[in-house]
């Protein structure tokens, strides 16, 4: 099971976010990019809340709990990772802005080349072993593989053959999870998950951590004076991370230590368990408001139709 769960982070990590960006992009279009500038107020609120926000309260648990290294790195790189693709399909359900959805994705996406060996430096140094190394360059390369060739792939899918896109994004996206659910299985039976181990102290970090975000990030979007629908996708777009790209960056951190390296597994693969359930409050709330605003709108307009 040992050799299996080295090929599932040999080849299947890879193959799962190249098939999650690639689903990404089959539903993007360059207009997609035009919108990102026709709302800059949103956009800047939703890539503050990602870059800002979220991996200063994962830094405030980290404190707070006193995790040790490999679950503080865990849950550092759960933070500094991107929205995922998933998130504009739960603000599609939400009733909430797709557009700004969309674009916090992407732009966090592209700009995570960079952010995200930036976040890890500044806030997991002082968990990682004595002398590392971020071998920033590597990281660079293939979050660049990984993530925009696939996700210009699937653009230039959707511009060339646009009927065939719809089917290549679900398959994709499907894909995806089952990868996603075979590494999970694999990492349970290596032996490097050792749950009897763990306790429930490190799930109820994650969870908090979750559920924290599910109450804080739409309440900054309402603060800086946005909408019910830009709440629930920045919100959605806080708590569904792109996890693949944390399974990717996985092997670089205590190589020679299974037991932390184990830790950052577990957080990576519970959050990416646990965080669709945590939006879908985030997401019947964006339905509930929206219906509720198209309920008034038409009372309105029957009131005014009988006065004339």
């Amino acid at each position: 099971m040992a050799a299996f769960q080295e090929f599932a982070e040999a080849v299947l990590v890879p193959i799962q976010l190249f098939l999650a960006m690639l689903g990404m992009g089959a539903t993007l279009t360059v207009g997609d990019f035009l919108k990102v500038f026709a709302q800059p107020k949103g956009l800047a609120v939703g890539v503050t809340i990602q870059w800002v926000a979220v991996p200063a309260l994962a830094a405030a648990f980290i404190a707070l709990f006193g995790l040790s290294p490999g679950w503080a790195v865990g849950l550092v790189l759960v933070a500094a990772v991107p929205g995922g693709a998933t998130s504009n399909l739960f603000t599609f359900l939400g009733r909430g802005n797709v557009p700004l959805s969309i674009a916090v994705t992407t732009v966090t996406t592209l700009a995570c080349i960079g952010v995200i060996p930036l976040l890890l430096q500044i806030l997991a140094a002082p968990y990682l072993p004595e002398g590392f190394v971020f071998p920033t360059l590597r990281i660079l390369r293939e979050i660049g593989l990984y993530l925009f060739l696939p996700l210009a792939l699937g653009m230039v899918i959707r511009r060339f053959a646009p009927a065939r896109s719809e089917a290549l994004s679900r398959w994709s996206i499907r894909g995806s999870v089952l990868a996603i659910l075979v590494i999970a299985t694999s990492s349970l039976g290596s032996g490097r998950i050792r749950l009897q181990e763990y306790g429930w102290g490190p799930p109820l970090v994650v969870l908090g951590f979750l559920a924290t975000l599910t109450v804080v990030a739409p309440l900054l979007v309402r603060l800086a004076g946005h909408d019910d629908r830009d709440a629930t996708a920045i919100g959605i777009e806080a708590v569904v991370r792109n996890v693949g790209i944390g399974l990717l960056l996985l092997r670089f951190f205590f190589p020679d230590d299974p037991v932390a390296n184990g830790h950052i597994l577990f957080t990576c693969l519970f959050y990416s368990g646990a965080s669709g359930a945590f939006a879908l409050p985030l997401l019947f709330r964006g339905r509930a408001k929206a219906q509720a605003e198209e309920a008034g709108e038409a009372g309105e307009a029957g009131e005014s139709g009988s006065t004339t």
